[in-house]
């Protein structure tokens, strides 16, 4: 397995894991996208910024302590997302995304 590229990226450290975060213009849209990669891979989160209705997209093979297909899936945010984004803030959605639990999936046909 490749390792995940670190340079321009910010590092975090949560539960005893290593992350990278950092926010990129979408390739797709005009929208910019908060993405956060466990350095292991196993916890992957995109979250498009500046939405009405607060979502992320899980990519990686773990969710809430649940195993992943390996398909993505959308999840509604239960929190604000703050207009600029910091380490407490994206500590609190590795944290949500690694140990939360019922989180509310939108099905992609679903409009936000």
């Amino acid at each position: 397995m490749m390792g995940v590229r670190k340079k321009g990226r910010r590092k975090i450290r949560c539960s005893d894991k290593d992350f990278v975060w950092f926010v990129k213009l979408d390739d797709d849209s005009p929208d910019y996208i908060l993405n956060i990669v466990a350095e292991d891979k196993t916890l992957i989160l995109t979250c498009p910024l500046h939405m009405e209705n607060p979502y992320i997209i899980s990519k990686g093979a773990v969710f809430q302590n649940q195993a992943m297909n390996g398909i993505w899936h959308r999840y509604l945010i239960p929190f604000d997302v703050p207009e600029i984004i910091t380490p407490k803030f994206v500590a609190a959605l590795i944290q949500w995304g690694m140990r939360g639990e019922n989180a509310l999936e939108l099905q992609w046909s679903e409009a936000i």
